[in-house]
C-alpha cells in the first residue's frame, strides 16, 4: 500500500479528481489518500461467477456490480470514507443518480444498496485484511442498513451472513455442505463449497 502526495478535503473532491472513483484508491478521513495493492485473482473469480449468478437471479444485469462501484462511508477503524465491495447489488434508483453523477457512485444520504458481499483476502485473525471485513465493514454497512451482508472467506473456509434485524446485523455462519440462504433473494440457495469455490452457474 503506498500513500499519494495529494491530500482532499472532502469527499466530493476527490470524486472530482482523476483518481476517484475508477481506480484502486482508498481515501482517508484526514484528507490522505492509499492506492491499495491489486486483488487476489481468485477473489476476482469469485465475485465475478456469484455477480453472474445473481444477474440471472434478479434479470437485471445492470443491478449486480462486481469491483466497479464506490460506497461513501462514514469512517471507522482504517479511516477510509469510500469503499468498493466485491459485490454490489443496488436498487433501480441508483442508475439514475448514478448516471446524473457520471461517477460509480453511492453517496451518504442515497438508498442503501440492497445486497453486498465481501471475499476475505489472506491474513490472520487480526490482520487488516480479516478486520476490514469481519468488523469495519460491517460497522459500516450496518450503519448504511443494507439489508444483508455476506462475507465469503475462502482461508478460514466460512460463509458468514449477516442480515439486518430492527437494524442491527444478526450473524450467521456456514461451512462445508451447509446451504446459505438469503433473506432478500429467496431463490438464491447455494452450499458454502459452491460461494468458496465460486462454482455458483
Amino acid at each position: 500500500m503506498t500513500f499519494t502526495s495529494v491530500r482532499y478535503k472532502t469527499y466530493r473532491e476527490y470524486l472530482a479528481s482523476d483518481l476517484g472513483p475508477d481506480g484502486n484508491f482508498r481515501l482517508l478521513s484526514n484528507g490522505e489518500v492509499l492506492e491499495l495493492p491489486p486483488e487476489d485473482e481468485e477473489n476476482y473469480f469469485i465475485a465475478d461467477e456469484f455477480a453472474e449468478k445473481l444477474k440471472r437471479l434478479i434479470g437485471n444485469r445492470r443491478l449486480v456490480k462486481s469491483s466497479s462501484t464506490e460506497l461513501e462511508v462514514h469512517p471507522v477503524g482504517d479511516g477510509c470514507v469510500n469503499r468498493v465491495p466485491d459485490l454490489i447489488v443496488l436498487q433501480l434508483e441508483h442508475l439514475q443518480l448514478m448516471a446524473e453523477l457520471k461517477k460509480n457512485v453511492i453517496l451518504l444520504g442515497m438508498p442503501p444498496p440492497l445486497f453486498v458481499a465481501e471475499i476475505v483476502s489472506p491474513g490472520s485473525a487480526r490482520s487488516t485484511n480479516r478486520r476490514r471485513d469481519y468488523e469495519w465493514k460491517r460497522q459500516q454497512y450496518e450503519w448504511w442498513q443494507i439489508p444483508e451482508y455476506w462475507i465469503i472467506d475462502r482461508h478460514r473456509k466460512q460463509v458468514v451472513v449477516f442480515t439486518l434485524v430492527n437494524d442491527v446485523y444478526q450473524e450467521q455462519q456456514y461451512y462445508k455442505s451447509d446451504i446459505v440462504k438469503s433473506s432478500i433473494f429467496p431463490a438464491l440457495q447455494l452450499s458454502t463449497s459452491q460461494l468458496l469455490s465460486g462454482n455458483v452457474i
